[in-house]
């Protein structure tokens, strides 16, 4: 019996070692992959001390900047199920990006963006072909849609074109298990991957985050056709080169990689030739609003214990509980029972006359 009872504990305690090892190894990787199924909506609000506002009251366009401006962004997410990438067991996912930015005071567009990128599912990063003969991601997969500067007709929206291209660096959230690390993170304005620098540790709603600030220098981002009146000239329209610079700060909880808190400080300008001149055509800051937060917890608060399971206390305390499963049964197993005590010796009785 006790020898049996040592060879459960036994089988016990190699079944749980073998999980210690597979949790993290096998299981994890398979399951901390963001989700196929994305629709969501996130928000920023803020001011900005200048921004231009493009309003058309059914004469044509009429640009103006507009001052100490409440603003409004709203980023809505959502997967593209129509992708050839978004398929059972994929490791990449095809989402699309919507960005609109509102004037609070009456609710002019004043900017709109959208971009869709195919990117790893557990790394955030954007894919990038490489010149490899079997990609990833299709082409046509990843695109960045321009706007025109200008409608065909007054009174109509100007039309869009996608082009098609990759967007390196992370893309919507971070890498699960973030490290203390500086990252590469894909910048909507100059189209490019920059680096955002760890900054430390903050707790934001009773969360303990990594801080990256993304610093992104003076940057031509575009060459407008824009009205004289705009850039303090006597043409009627002009061409005029847009810059950018601004610091991105995130928070992000390390274990989902989700951004609890997002910042962006922003400064646009106009450039003539070599004049000299220049307008500002956008200097704020926004920032994720209350609602978002509290969104961004309650996802960490449903998926951070399970991840953390799979990948660290459910293989501690597997392999605490194999270890001490495998000495119980190996004491066991090694005990002999105990030896009976030796039978009281037998007189021989030797028969009366013998020997004689």
């Amino acid at each position: 019996m006790r020898r049996a009872f040592g060879l459960i504990l036994l089988a016990l305690g190699v079944f749980a070692i073998a999980g210690a090892v597979l949790l993290p190894t096998y299981v994890y990787p398979k399951l901390a992959k963001v989700p196929l199924d994305q629709d969501s909506t996130s928000v920023l609000e803020g001011t900005a001390s200048k921004v231009l506002a493009v309003t058309d009251n059914g004469s044509g366009p009429v640009s103006a900047i507009r001052e100490n401006a409440k603003l409004t962004a709203t980023a809505r997410v959502q997967a593209n199920f129509a992708a050839p990438e978004m398929h059972q067991d994929t490791d990449y996912a095809v989402w699309l990006l919507a960005v609109q930015v509102t004037d609070d005071a009456d609710g002019t567009v004043l900017s709109a963006s959208k971009r869709q990128v195919c990117f790893d599912r557990r790394t955030a990063e954007g894919y990038e072909p490489h010149g490899e003969s079997d990609p990833k991601c299709d082409t046509r997969s990843s695109y960045v849609t321009e706007l025109k500067d200008k409608a065909e007709k007054d009174g109509q929206k100007p039309p869009e074109t996608n082009d098609y291209k990759a967007q390196p660096g992370l893309n919507f959230k971070f890498p699960f298990g973030t490290e203390q690390k500086d990252y590469r993170v894909y910048d909507d304005n100059t189209g490019a991957a920059v680096t955002a620098r760890y900054a430390g540790t903050e707790t934001v709603n009773g969360i303990e985050t990594y801080k990256f600030v993304q610093d992104i220098p003076d940057t031509k981002v575009a060459e407008k056709d824009v009205p004289g009146t705009l850039v303090g000239s006597d043409q009627a329209t002009l061409k005029a080169d847009l810059y950018y610079r601004g610091v991105n700060t995130m928070w992000v909880e390390p274990v989902t990689g989700i951004e609890v808190k997002q910042q962006q400080q922003q400064h646009q300008e106009l450039r003539v030739g070599t004049t000299g001149s220049t307008t500002v055509v956008f200097d704020g800051t926004l920032a994720y609003n209350g609602k978002t937060i509290s969104q961004m917890v309650d996802q960490i608060n449903a998926n951070k214990g399970k991840l953390e399971f799979l990948s660290s206390t459910g293989p501690l305390w597997l392999g605490i509980g194999g270890g001490v499963l495998i000495v119980a049964a190996v004491v066991l197993l090694a005990r002999r029972r105990r030896a009976e005590p030796p039978a009281p010796p037998q007189r021989r009785r030797v028969p009366v006359g013998a020997g004689r």
